[in-house]
């Protein structure tokens, strides 16, 4: 129970406009603040919460948390491909691509959520294993909570290295939230970027990185 708590204040505070890794750093230290807050709401968003948990949670050793991750995006861009011809294409052109799993929790209007994945170029076959957290106040998620894959292809090698080295930080841009079901269906690169967004209601394409932070794992470079 202190767990889901600990990680509802985490969601929480990172819709009110904390970054989502410091956040994340305080948490991982023991920190649960605003835990008694949201505890009365843990009843509806219980299965989201555990999920969440074993998302964030490492194996025993950093070795058998790659592979996790690795084996994850690999099961992820295999439905892609399979479910979206045009994709493989674009991957097939991309100089490099990051998966990442996620996890969003909606709790009486406040909207937040982390994931994990990796990023790997095409060119070097080089793996960065990177952490991204979301965030945003008013949104229409509803009480409750939901899982989604992300995929992001990079048109160019120097913006797939700065995403690896320097993280990417989309949380103050405008538009809609990733995976926004008004985004546009067309596949192709938009400012050098392509995300695909694995929803309950299949993927959505050319989707926005509004809203959203990525940074590397230091725990698992």
């Amino acid at each position: 129970m202190k767990l889901r708590i600990i990680l509802l204040a985490v969601l929480v505070s990172v819709a009110a406009g904390a970054s989502a890794q410091s956040v994340f750093d305080k948490v991982s230290k023991g920190v649960s603040k605003a835990g008694d807050a949201v505890k009365g709401a843990t009843s509806s968003v219980g299965n989201t919460i555990d999920s969440t948990s074993e998302l964030i949670s490492d194996e025993e050793t950093p070795e058998l948390t790659r592979q996790r991750l690795d084996a994850t995006a690999e099961t992820t861009l295999q439905r892609l491909f399979s479910e979206n011809e045009a994709a493989k294409l674009l991957f097939d052109l991309s100089a490099g691509y990051a998966v990442f799993d996620t996890r969003r929790v909606a709790i009486l209007g406040v909207a937040a959520g982390f994931g994990r994945g990796v990023a790997v170029s095409n060119l070097s076959e080089t793996r960065t294993y990177m952490n991204m957290g979301t965030g945003g106040l008013g949104l229409s998620f509803g009480l409750g909570g939901f899982d989604r894959q992300v995929v992001i292809l990079f048109e160019e090698a120097a913006m797939f290295q700065r995403f690896v080295d320097n993280g990417y930080d989309a949380t103050a841009e405008s538009g809609a939230m990733f995976g926004d079901d008004k985004a546009d269906q067309t596949v192709r690169f938009i400012d050098g970027r392509s995300v695909f967004v694995l929803t309950n209601k299949g993927w959505i394409v050319s989707a926005s990185a509004a809203g959203t932070k990525y940074w590397a794992d230091p725990d698992l470079n």
